[in-house]
């Protein structure tokens, strides 16, 4: 059954706010920023902040690890697998400029395939060579060992921390947020990902899960929203210099005060499935085929409709045809509850 709230909107405005910053991207456009940082940043901010607090939820309601690591493998993967398959398998014959036996034979085409293991392959022989952001088949695909890395984290405190576990998340917040500030120049590449783009968003999952573990649904309130928008504003203003020490606890907050109370059109967005994962997925690939096939002419407006709209798309398909099968056979094998929300 459709839950109460808003949190179906909400992945989906994330989904959105990645494809309109990357359309800025690849476009060669100038990039738009929302509270200090790229569209596209905030909405992969927005993703971790829901996640954080959905998956913490998921391992309160039933905290044993084997059932845990089977609903969270089984939404990340699925999903990725078959992207990455028709990417490399599909895409790639359609509009390499190899021919199709070199780029079979080319040891790059089966080095994409780990981007199922969560190992972010960008490059695939041929493909993109031209265009405005070159070679990058799909970029969105270095969050997902962060995010995967996040729930690894979750179970950890569940398992060794048990009741203290709030406090240590604020704890690991505040610890990840400083390296972060310290490393942001840094160059260093953990397991595919960037260690600096990493640790600017795990501390907005550890903030999400925080706001779960406190158990006060009374704090996520209109007015108190409103002064921490204030709080924000007045920081930027005055001291610019510590914006980032307060952002990554208000806009998790932010954002969980407008998802839990559920409001009367937005609730019911995910009534006909949930696109979000599949949106995230497919975006890059298909914008950067829309600019190939262009010779780079795309405009910026066209760029992002056309990119939306087949992304939705693809988005639900993904969903009906991979991960919500895969989602209630999981469900139907008994040794959970679980509902079929993407992050929960």
């Amino acid at each position: 059954m459709h839950r109460e709230n808003n949190f179906d909107f909400v992945r989906q405005f994330a989904a959105l706010c990645v494809i309109i910053g990357h359309s800025e991207s690849l476009t060669g456009s100038p990039h738009s920023t929302f509270w200090g940082v790229a569209v596209s940043t905030f909405g992969v901010q927005i993703f971790f902040a829901v996640s954080g607090y959905l998956v913490t939820d998921s391992w309160l309601r039933g905290p044993q690890v084997g059932s845990f690591i089977k609903k969270r493998a089984g939404r990340i993967f699925p999903g990725l697998a078959v992207c990455t398959l028709l990417s490399a398998l599909v895409l790639g014959p359609l509009v390499t400029s190899l021919s199709v036996a070199d780029y079979f034979a080319h040891p790059g085409t089966l080095t994409y395939l780990e981007n199922i293991a969560l190992y972010p392959v960008y490059f695939l022989p041929g493909l993109f060579e031209t265009n405005i952001y070159p070679n990058a088949v799909n970029g969105s695909l270095w969050s997902l060992p962060v995010e995967f890395a996040c729930y690894i984290g979750v179970i950890a405190a569940g398992l060794l921390l048990v009741r203290p576990m709030s406090v240590v998340a604020l704890l690991i917040g505040i610890v990840m947020l400083l390296t972060s500030e310290a490393l942001s120049g840094s160059i260093y590449v953990v397991y595919g990902s960037p260690l600096r783009e990493s640790l600017s968003v795990m501390p907005l999952f550890v903030a999400g899960s925080f706001f779960r573990l406190l158990k006060r649904p009374d704090l996520f309130r209109a007015d108190l929203a409103v002064l921490a928008v204030g709080l924000v504003i007045a920081i930027g203003l005055i001291a610019p210099q510590y914006y980032w020490l307060v952002t990554w606890v208000v806009v998790p907050y932010l954002v969980l005060c407008f998802c839990l109370p559920g409001l009367p059109v937005l609730r019911r967005f995910g009534r006909f499935g949930d696109p979000s994962y599949g949106m995230y997925l497919y975006a890059f690939p298909v914008q950067q085929t829309l600019q190939h096939i262009s010779g780079n002419s795309m405009s910026l407006t066209g760029m992002i409709v056309l990119s939306t709209l087949f992304s939705v798309g693809l988005g639900y398909l993904s969903w009906y045809l991979v991960e919500k099968p895969l989602l209630n056979r999981i469900k139907r094998s008994g040794r959970e509850n679980l509902s079929i929300k993407v992050g929960e």
